[in-house]
């Protein structure tokens, strides 16, 4: 039986604060330690010393995605520890100094027909957390299908995409307790993040889709607890799923219905979905709906044109 516990850390994002979880069995080991602050830091700190752990005690740190507010600690947890830092192989480039994470972008932010002050618009609009680096040792990748092995049980690591290409899951299949990072979370439902393909970078990975397929996995799965990487834990996990599912089923109805006797590009359908958004909230709105047409052209039932460099589309006659 594994021991988990879980330590809530400040974000300074709308979502709230992160869980980070401790496996508190050997060799101790954090999942998603948190963002890079000095808040966070201290609420890490304070958390694991009120289980009786120090920061110099764990030996693994696993990340289920890349985003800050679950990575930015891996470097920092790296030096004062030592501990190794696990990770999906798909998400290691985006944890590299220099990576920008907007550049491979910027094609599908102009296929998109933005205006150019709306691109400077998402990328003057900085993160206000430091963007994380993983250390330059000490990384173990992942691919999924590995086995995470304590004193006392094991955790399954199980690459579930679509928020992120290289999201992985962990499952303790003994308590049937699940920790999804993103990828389920309670009441919210996570952004299918716009993502160039790293087989052909003029490409985008099919988030709507991984994420679907990934809801159906964990649909077949026998998970009595889920504990979320935001949020309240979820004890009913094929409600979470179909919930999910149902967000998805009707932003694809919202997006044909908005494409009825129209030929729209997706920024201009992205301002009929989320008039109002600004800053980096119109990346999430584009990712979000460049997701769903992905979706529905791969299925047929929408068709996109090329017209100088932005693509409009229409339904499928």
């Amino acid at each position: 039986m594994l021991e988990i516990y879980g330590i809530s850390l400040p974000t300074p994002y709308q979502v709230g604060p992160v869980n980070s979880y401790l496996i508190k069995n050997h060799p101790y080991t954090l999942v998603d330690p948190g963002p890079e602050s000095t808040a966070a830091k201290k609420s890490l700190a304070d958390g694991l010393s009120a289980l009786g752990v120090s920061i110099k005690d764990i030996r693994r740190v696993v990340l289920t995605h890349c985003h800050p507010d679950h990575s930015g600690l891996a470097r920092w947890v790296r030096e004062q520890a030592g501990a190794s830092v696990y990770i999906h192989k798909l998400e290691i480039r985006k944890l590299q100094e220099g990576y920008d994470k907007f550049q491979e972008r910027l094609p599908f932010l102009r296929e998109a027909g933005m205006p150019e002050s709306v691109i400077q618009e998402i990328i003057s609009d900085k993160d206000p957390l430091a963007y994380p680096i993983l250390p330059k040792s000490g990384v173990e990748v992942l691919l999924g299908g590995e086995e995470l092995d304590f004193k006392g049980g094991s955790l399954q690591v199980l690459h579930m995409p679509g928020h992120s290409g290289g999201h992985i899951c962990l499952y303790e299949p003994k308590d049937k307790v699940f920790l999804p990072g993103d990828f389920i979370l309670k009441n919210i439902t996570p952004n299918p993040i716009m993502e160039a393909d790293p087989a052909d970078f003029k490409k985008r990975i099919p988030s709507l889709r991984q994420h679907l397929e990934s809801l159906k996995k964990m649909e077949g799965m026998d998970i009595r607890l889920i504990l979320p990487g935001h949020r309240e834990i979820i004890n009913n996990s094929r409600e979470a799923a179909f919930k999910a599912q149902e967000h998805h089923r009707q932003r694809l109805e919202a997006v044909l219905s908005i494409l009825d006797d129209n030929s729209l590009n997706a920024y201009r359908i992205m301002r009929e979905v989320y008039p109002e958004v600004k800053g980096f909230q119109c990346f999430l709105g584009i990712s979000e709906v460049f997701a769903h047409l992905d979706y529905l052209q791969a299925g047929g039932k929408v068709v996109g044109e090329d017209c100088g460099g932005v693509v409009y589309y229409r339904k499928a006659l």
